[in-house]
C-alpha cells in the first residue's frame, strides 16, 4: 500500500524508487489503486522500501496492506509462493509431498 502520491508523476517517482532497491527485479505502482506490486529476487523487508522511498523525495508512505497485518495472522508467513513439482502419480504423493 502506497500513500502520499497524488498524480502519475507521483506514481512514475515512486516506481523508479522502488525499482531501485536492490534486489528487486520489476516494480509496478497503480495511482488508482495506490498499491504497487513488487517483484524480489529475495525477500526485503518494508523498511528498506520505506528508506528508499524517503530518500528519493516526496512525503510518500509503504506499507504492509491491512489483510495482512490483522491480529489473527500475526506470526504467520507474510509471503506466499508457488511451486512446481514433479513425479508426483497419486494422491499418496501428494500426502507425503505436503507433510
Amino acid at each position: 500500500k502506497i500513500t502520499g502520491m497524488t498524480c502519475n508523476g507521483c506514481r512514475s517517482h515512486v516506481e523508479a524508487a522502488l525499482s531501485k532497491v536492490e534486489g528487486v527485479t520489476n516494480a509496478s505502482v497503480d495511482l488508482e489503486k495506490a498499491e504497487a506490486e513488487i517483484e524480489m529476487q529475495r525477500h526485503i523487508k518494508i523498511g528498506n522500501f520505506q528508506h528508499a522511498l524517503q530518500g528519493a523525495g516526496g512525503n510518500y508512505q509503504i506499507s504492509i496492506p491491512s489483510e495482512f497485518s490483522s491480529e489473527e495472522k500475526e506470526g504467520e508467513n507474510l509471503m506466499k509462493h508457488t511451486y512446481k513439482i514433479t513425479g508426483m502419480t497419486c494422491n499418496g504423493c501428494r500426502s507425503h509431498v505436503e507433510a
